[in-house]
């Protein structure tokens, strides 16, 4: 059975008329930016962000040390990595929303049954297996991709609203996952929280639609191709411009094409950098905490301070990214980042959390100029495929680094080597991003309307 509505034929009169009513409305496409946005931050802000708040309760209670607790997020990145790119190519083949209801469902029962393990093995099995197979296909960068579709000139709004959510996810749910444990213990709070995802997930997935064009609909709402240009009236009296305006200055690259760009391999390295050092951290960001002096409770706030920092970060340098040059964004971003971490290993206790928190804010901040450049480089229909190329590498790296950072942590009972090797990482990432210049789509494939029907469709 379909999972999405099937085209109307908009050649009719008909059809336009019905398309034309619909778009006189508020655009469909910022419901499917709303549902998203809750999916994203309950289920990213649950396993992504607010997972680490069960590092220390998990890893006393099965009686493991740092490195085997870090082996299982480090296997579900890795996992992650290797499912991106098949999630990648289902979405753009058959649409976002029967992956979202599979993978919102899968995560949530996943949680759920995960809060009764008792063995290592268990915990490995439906965190690794379960839980994060849920994540991949529904719940990152299938809601980035879905969103992808329904905007070109809104793009960086409509993106770093569905980023901000994220990190809203962080700064709203650890708080609330911290008082599940203090308080019921971290296997309810588990039990709970997949729950809630798993019921979450229904109403998403009804909302959901993958493309406008399954609607009778175009990117940001402009009327139908070949409807007259007043059927849309322009705001403020001034001239409507027709929609193919907006929708032939957009570069479409196939994933061949964006292989062969020096872009690509530039953002790919600045990605690959970022988030494993960054992933890393936040892994470890409550024991990493702890080690510097201060408790639990203050280490959770941290975290809550930060993740709420993050929010109109996110959004705001989202935004700017659509109008300000996204490689100096990342550049100046991913530096004080760097600084953060130097600051957090030399300075005393409160300076170094103040400047660490900061640090680490932007870097969370700038999260959606990173994917916002990606889909602005390289177009709408193969972002989902080229956001799991990327993973593909970015995801050994995310696999690697929390590992190394529990074994430093084992072995010399100190992060401070850890802090040694990140900042200059963040530097690395900063000079690749600033390398990474528009690419020019080859001439060959410049017009759309040239190409068959169904590769235009992607």
């Amino acid at each position: 059975m379909s999972s999405t509505p099937s085209n109307p034929d908009t050649s009719s009169p008909e059809a336009t008329g019905t398309t034309q009513r619909r778009q006189g409305r508020f655009f469909y496409g910022w419901y499917v930016v709303a549902v998203a946005c809750l999916q994203g931050m309950f289920g990213n802000g649950a396993i992504s962000t607010g997972f680490p708040r069960f590092f220390e309760p998990i890893r006393g209670d099965l009686g493991i040390s740092y490195a085997a607790m870090s082996l299982v997020f480090s296997l579900a990145r890795a996992e992650g990595g290797l499912g991106a790119p098949l999630v990648g190519w289902l979405v753009d083949k058959f649409g976002s929303r029967p992956m979202i209801l599979f993978g919102g469902l899968t995560a949530g029962i996943g949680l759920m049954l995960l809060a009764f393990a008792r063995e290592y093995w268990q915990l490995v099995f439906l965190f690794v297996g379960v839980v994060s197979v849920g994540k991949t296909a529904g719940l990152g960068q299938t809601l980035m991709a879905t969103v992808n579709q329904w905007f070109i000139r809104r793009k960086a709004v409509a993106l770093s609203t569905l980023m901000t959510a994220f990190a809203g996810g962080g700064a709203i749910v650890v708080p609330l996952l911290h008082l599940g444990v203090i308080t019921l213990g971290w296997r309810p709070t588990v039990f709970i929280i997949g729950l809630f995802i798993a019921i979450l997930t229904l109403p998403v997935a009804y909302v959901i639609r993958s493309r406008p064009e399954d609607m009778g609909l175009r990117p940001d709402g402009d009327p139908p191709a070949g409807s007259a240009p007043a059927a849309r009236p322009a705001r403020g009296g001034g001239h409507h411009q027709p929609a193919a305006r907006s929708s032939g200055e957009e570069q479409n690259f196939t994933v061949r094409q964006a292989l062969r760009t020096q872009a690509f391999w530039f953002i790919l390295i600045g990605v690959i950098t970022r988030v494993s050092a960054t992933n890393s951290i936040i892994i470890h960001l409550f024991p990493l905490l702890v080690w510097k002096g201060v408790s639990e409770d203050i280490a959770t706030l941290s975290a809550s301070v930060m993740f709420f920092m993050a929010i109109p970060l996110r959004f705001l340098l989202g935004v700017a990214g659509g109008r300000l040059s996204p490689r100096k964004l990342l550049f100046y971003g991913m530096n004080i980042g760097a600084i953060g971490l130097v600051g957090l290993w030399q300075l005393p206790q409160w300076p170094a959390l103040v400047v660490f928190i900061l640090g680490l804010a932007i870097v969370e901040g700038i999260t959606s100029v990173n994917w916002i450049m990606v889909g602005d480089y390289f177009g709408r229909n193969r972002f989902a495929s080229l956001m799991g190329a990327m993973s593909i590498f970015h995801n050994i790296g995310m696999f690697i680094a929390p590992i190394y950072a529990g074994w430093i942590r084992d072995t010399t009972d100190s992060y401070e080597i850890v802090l040694m090797t990140f900042a200059p990482t963040f530097v690395i990432s900063a000079f690749m991003f600033a390398l990474a210049r528009r690419p020019a789509l080859p001439q060959s494939a410049s017009h759309p309307a040239e190409e068959p029907a169904e590769e235009a469709r992607g």
